[in-house]
C-alpha cells in the first residue's frame, strides 16, 4: 500500500505543507526565488549589476564550506537585503512608482515599498490553462487537511477554500501561534501574506526573526504527528525551513524507519509521469526517513485524499470545539455546568457575559443530533445571510421533509455536499431527495414562472404597474392588490437588479410562511432569484 492510499484507508486528516512549487505549477508568473529577485532588481538597476553583486556574495561565502543549496539560500537572503534598500530609496526619492502604494501611505502606515512590490507580484498571478480540474481536486483535498502550513505569500489557498464555501482561520506570521488552538481547520502562513506586505519574510533579518515562529510550528506538528501524517507539496528538500522542520522530527520521532517513512510524504514533481511511485528515502545529514512520491499526476493524489470522511470537515470540528471550549471556560468558572436549557443558537457568537447568564446543555454523539427543525422563514433568512450559518446536515433534513416540488433554494448546500467527497451513511436518503429536487427545478423554470405570472396578472392593473421602474415602486402602489404586484415582479424578474431582488426577499421573509397566493408567488420569486444568481 502506498503513502497516499495509507492516508485514505486510515481515514486520517493529514497536515499539509504547501510550497512555492504549487504556485509555479498553476500560474504563469509563479517565480522561483532568484527569478523574483531579478525581476525586482530590474526596477532599479541594470541586470548585469545583479550578477555582479551575486558573485560578490558568492565569494564571501566560499570559506564557509556550505552545500550548493545552502549557499544559494544565503546569497538570496543577502540579495533581498540589498534590494530592499535600493527599492525603498528609489521609492522615497520619487524615482520609482509602486502600484497600490503612495508616499503618504508608506509613511503613515509604515509599509515597506520593497515588500509592497513583492505583494503586487503575487497578487496578480496569471493562471495557466489546462489545470482547472486539477485545481478543483486540489481544493477538495485542502478542506480535508487537519491544518495547512505554507511559506507562500499569495492567496491561492484561501481562494480554494472560498470556492468550496468552506471557511478557514488564517494565521499570518506570529498570529495564532501564541493562542489556544484546537489544531483543526487552520492555515499558517509563516512567511507572511500579500494582504499585509510588512509580514513578508525574505531577508536574512526576516528569517532570523522567523526562527521562534518555526519552533512553535514544529511543536504544534509534533504534538499531532501520532494522529496525522504530513504531506509536503511544492517543496524542495533543499528548502532551509523544511530541513529545520525535518531535523526537529528526526530528533523527536520514536518510530522505526518504515513507520517514520509512513508518517512523512514528499511529493516530487516528475514530468509526464502518470503513475505514482513511492520510494522510502532518507536525508543522511538529517538522519530522517520519509516517503518520496514521484509523479506528475497530482490530481490522483488530491482525489485520493479528498475521499477521507470523518463526518465533519476539519473546519467544522474547529468551529464546534472552539464553541464548546468557550462554554466550559466561562460556565465552568461559574460552577454552573449542571444547569441546562436547550435551544437552537449559534454558540460561537455568544459573548462571555451572555454565557454567564444562560443555561446551556452540550450534547455529543456519532449519529444523533439535537436540533430545532427550521421553518421556511428560518431557512431563507439563513440562506441569504452573509454568513449562512445553517448546518448543511440540518438543511438536508429540512429539504427532505419539504416536498421536492416546493420551490426552495439549495445551491449553497449542494456546494458543501460536493466538498465532502463521500456521503455519510445517515444522509444518503436526504442527498437522493436533493437530487430529485434538482431535477424538478431546471433553469427553464424561471421562464415558466414568468409566463404563468403574466397570464394570471389582472390586466386592469398593467397601466399602473408599467409606470414603475423598481420593485420599491411596484410595492408602493396602493391601488394594486399584493398578489398582482408579486405576479408583476415575477413576470419581469429578469429586468430588476439582483441587488433589489435580494433586498426585497430579505425584507419580506414573513410573506413566505403563509399559505395563500401571495406566499406561493413570494416563494417562486425567491427560487427564481436563486437560479438566476447561483444556477441550479
Amino acid at each position: 500500500m502506498n503513502f497516499i492510499e495509507n492516508i485514505k484507508d486510515n481515514n486520517q486528516f493529514p497536515i499539509i505543507f504547501v510550497g512555492s512549487g504549487v504556485t509555479k505549477r498553476y500560474f504563469k508568473n509563479g517565480l522561483k526565488w532568484e527569478q523574483l529577485l531579478l525581476e525586482l532588481w530590474n526596477l532599479v538597476e541594470e541586470e548585469k549589476a545583479f550578477y555582479t553583486q551575486y558573485h560578490v556574495f558568492e565569494n564571501l561565502l566560499k570559506s564557509k564550506n556550505l552545500s550548493k543549496s545552502d549557499k544559494e539560500f544565503e546569497i538570496n537572503l543577502m540579495m533581498a537585503g540589498i534590494l530592499e534598500e535600493k527599492i525603498n530609496n528609489a521609492f522615497y526619492s520619487d524615482e520609482l512608482n509602486i502600484d497600490n502604494l503612495t508616499l503618504a501611505q508608506a509613511h503613515t502606515e509604515h509599509i515597506s515599498p520593497f515588500r509592497q512590490c513583492i505583494a503586487n507580484t503575487f497578487s496578480n498571478l496569471d493562471r495557466k490553462k489546462g489545470f482547472d480540474e486539477e485545481i478543483i481536486s486540489f481544493s477538495k483535498m485542502l478542506v480535508k487537511a487537519r491544518f495547512i502550513v505554507t511559506t507562500n505569500y499569495d492567496n491561492f489557498i484561501e481562494e480554494c477554500f472560498s470556492k468550496r464555501n468552506v471557511s478557514i482561520k488564517v494565521n499570518v506570521g506570529n498570529s495564532g501561534l501564541f493562542v489556544k488552538s484546537n489544531d483543526y481547520g487552520e492555515l499558517y502562513k509563516i512567511h507572511g501574506s500579500v494582504k499585509n506586505p510588512n509580514t513578508i519574510c525574505i531577508t536574512s533579518e526576516d528569517y532570523k526573526n522567523n526562527e521562534s515562529k518555526l519552533a512553535l510550528v514544529n511543536a504544534k506538528i509534533l504534538s499531532n504527528l501520532t494522529e496525522s501524517p504530513i504531506l509536503f507539496i511544492g517543496y524542495s528538500l533543499t528548502d532551509k525551513n523544511i530541513r529545520e522542520l525535518l531535523t526537529s522530527y528526526s530528533e523527536n520521532l520514536p518510530y522505526e524507519i518504515s513507520e517514520a517513512a509512513a508518517r512523512i510524504g514528499v511529493v516530487e514533481y516528475t514530468p509526464d509521469k502518470i503513475e505514482i511511485q513511492d520510494i522510502v528515502s532518507n536525508i543522511p545529514d538529517l538522519g530522517i526517513h520519509y516517503t518520496k512520491i514521484s509523479t506528475d499526476n497530482y490530481k490522483k493524489i488530491y482525489d485520493e485524499i479528498s475521499q477521507i470522511e470523518q463526518g465533519y470537515l476539519p473546519s467544522e470540528i474547529a468551529k464546534f470545539e472552539g464553541a464548546f471550549r468557550k462554554i466550559i471556560e466561562v460556565k465552568g468558572k461559574e460552577k454552573e455546568l449542571d444547569t441546562v436549557l436547550t435551544s437552537f443558537i449559534d454558540i460561537s457568537k455568544i459573548n462571555t457575559e451572555e454565557l454567564k447568564n444562560k443555561n446551556i446543555v452540550v450534547a455529543f454523539g456519532d449519529s444523533k443530533y439535537i436540533y430545532k427543525m427550521p421553518t421556511y422563514k428560518d431557512y431563507i433568512r439563513e440562506y441569504f445571510s452573509n454568513s449562512m450559518e445553517l448546518d448543511t446536515r440540518i438543511a438536508l433534513l429540512f429539504l427532505k421533509k419539504t416536498s421536492a416540488n416546493y420551490p426552495v433554494p439549495y445551491k449553497k448546500h449542494r456546494g458543501v455536499i460536493e466538498s465532502w467527497g463521500s456521503i455519510p451513511n445517515d444522509l444518503v436518503q436526504e442527498v437522493e431527495s436533493l437530487k430529485t429536487r434538482i431535477s424538478n427545478f431546471p433553469e427553464s423554470i424561471v421562464r415558466t414562472y414568468s409566463i404563468k405570472a403574466n397570464k394570471d396578472l389582472a390586466k386592469k392593473y398593467l397601466p399602473y404597474l408599467k409606470k414603475t421602474s423598481t420593485i420599491e415602486d411596484v410595492m408602493s402602489l396602493s391601488n394594486v392588490p399584493l398578489y398582482n404586484k408579486l405576479r408583476f415582479i415575477l413576470f419581469k424578474i429578469d429586468k430588476f437588479k439582483v441587488e433589489e431582488l435580494k433586498d426585497f426577499i430579505v425584507k419580506n421573509i414573513d410573506m413566505g410562511e403563509g399559505k395563500g397566493i401571495s406566499s406561493t408567488l413570494y416563494r417562486k420569486i425567491v427560487m427564481s432569484y436563486s437560479i438566476i444568481t447561483e444556477g441550479i
